[in-house]
């Protein structure tokens, strides 16, 4: 539609312009046979052969030009081509001034009149001629008053009814001094229909493109809310409930969206008030177990039941940790991920593991810091504890930051990669562990909006793949 618009400006605009230099050649026609017309009578019936030739929209004059008026616009371009042009057409013309001047409207016209006058005085007989009734006293008001008329720009040539100009071509007699001077009144060229209906079509379509586009943002913001809020939830973060607007069927959606709201977190609300207090409830017996075991005998049996319950209370903090993690430690906040994992990596390399960082900038991120710390702390120690080495890069990939933590580990069988985020889900059953740990790094990552992935290494080893956005997304 905006090229169709485009499209039309610029064949009206062409338009345009080749039908004034079509008029231009007219004016300067009719100037140079009327003033050969005029040398071919007798100095007396010149005057009134220029009234004669006179009408609505052209008149001609014999004499003394008159004064240039303040709107007059002079064309020596125009003015140096036409003397050649009349020279070559072996007219005897000295000087030609060729002027324009913008009026608003054309005089109304009078009709034509019957009138008995001999054509030329040559010895014809009278003929009854029809010709403009004009005052031949005096000149047409259009001819020398200036007016304010409409200004010339792109806009005046799709009027329809478009600007008007008065023309003047004055050629100078090389012989008697005297000028012959016609006025036209021209106007241009009226728009096509075709034009008129297609522009305007294209304006009204534009309008009710508008109109739509208006109505259709107030009737999508209810969904956009709804989106919005679903990723929220989606990523176990807090949302309240949606204002019911909208037309009825949106209604109808966001009050089941808030009961399934409601519901859920009510759910999840109860299953993590259900871990803590189981957890919460076992570690006050366990602690009175372990104080009960010194009396227990023989010494390989105390020894078994201690290791027992070093487990048990394992799994007990893992599910503390795990309840914690559900329940968003902590708010958002800016931080650099390179100085959290400087110091999660200065922690295992305390207790003698192999961990390593390479050097790289900044990356500054919005996360809940604890929880994030958290997460790095199990994948880097997983990766020295399952890999014996741990190796981390930091690093931008467009609005993302990316963390990738390289073992040199067994790996992982490709159909066991999703299955061990799962909570209590363990591969090394030789190793000791409460199968939470990638459980929590799960939680954690999905609450921040990000992603992670299990990657066995063409090398040899398991890369783990963290990705968290660098803004968070309100």
């Amino acid at each position: 539609m905006a090229v169709q618009v485009v499209n039309v400006i610029v064949s009206r605009v062409a338009d345009v312009q080749l039908l004034t230099a079509a008029q231009k050649s007219l004016h300067l026609t009719l100037a140079g046979r009327s003033f050969s017309g005029v040398l071919a009578l007798p100095e007396n019936q010149r005057v009134r052969y220029t009234q004669t030739l006179s009408n609505l929209a052209v008149h001609i004059e014999w004499g003394v030009p008159r004064a240039l008026l303040d709107g007059d616009e002079r064309r020596p371009d125009i003015e140096a081509e036409a003397l050649t042009w009349y020279g070559r057409a072996g007219l005897p013309v000295s000087e030609v001034v060729v002027t324009e001047r913008g009026f608003p409207t054309p005089p109304p016209p009078r009709g034509m009149v019957a009138e008995e006058t001999p054509m030329l005085g040559l010895g014809e007989p009278p003929r009854t001629l029809l010709v403009n009734e004009l005052d031949w006293k005096t000149t047409p008001k259009w001819v020398f008053e200036e007016k304010p008329a409409p200004s010339n720009n792109l806009l005046n040539l799709f009027r329809t009814w478009p600007r008007a100009e008065v023309y003047r071509v004055a050629l100078r007699h090389d012989a008697t001094g005297n000028w012959l001077t016609v006025y036209q009144l021209r106007r241009l060229p009226p728009i096509n229909a075709a034009y008129t209906k297609l522009i305007t079509s294209s304006l009204v379509s534009l309008l009710i493109a508008a109109v739509v586009l208006l109505i259709s943002r107030r009737v999508m913001a209810p969904f956009w809310h709804l989106s919005h809020q679903a990723e929220r939830l989606g990523r176990g973060e807090t949302t309240s409930s949606l204002i019911v607007q909208g037309p009825r069927d949106t209604r109808e959606i966001i009050r089941s969206f808030n009961r399934m709201n409601e519901r859920v977190t009510q759910a999840v609300d109860y299953q993590i008030g259900l871990l803590r207090s189981l957890a919460h409830d076992l570690k006050g017996p366990l602690a009175g177990i372990k104080q009960l075991v010194d009396a227990v005998g023989p010494q390989t049996t105390r020894y078994q039941i201690e290791a027992r319950l070093d487990r048990i209370q394992s799994i007990v903090e893992s599910i503390m940790a795990f309840s914690r993690a559900v329940m968003r430690d902590g708010d958002f906040q800016r931080v650099d991920l390179t100085l959290l994992l400087d110091v999660v990596i200065e922690e295992r390399s305390e207790l003698g593991d192999a961990a390593e960082m390479t050097d790289t900038a900044p990356v500054i991120v919005s996360c809940r810091v604890n929880a994030i710390q958290r997460c790095l702390s199990n994948l880097v120690e997983n990766a020295c504890k399952y890999g014996s080495t741990a190796h981390v890069t930091v690093s931008k990939d467009g609005d993302e930051a990316v963390i990738t933590i390289d073992d040199n580990g067994p790996g992982i069988p490709e159909e066991e990669l999703d299955r061990v985020f799962q909570p209590f889900q363990r591969l090394a059953t030789d190793i000791p562990g409460s199968g939470l740990g990638l459980a929590i790094v799960k939680t954690i990552v999905t609450d921040q909006g990000g992603s992670i992935g299990l990657f066995n290494r063409a090398e040899g080893g398991l890369r783990a793949e963290l990705r968290l956005p660098l803004y968070r997304k309100n």
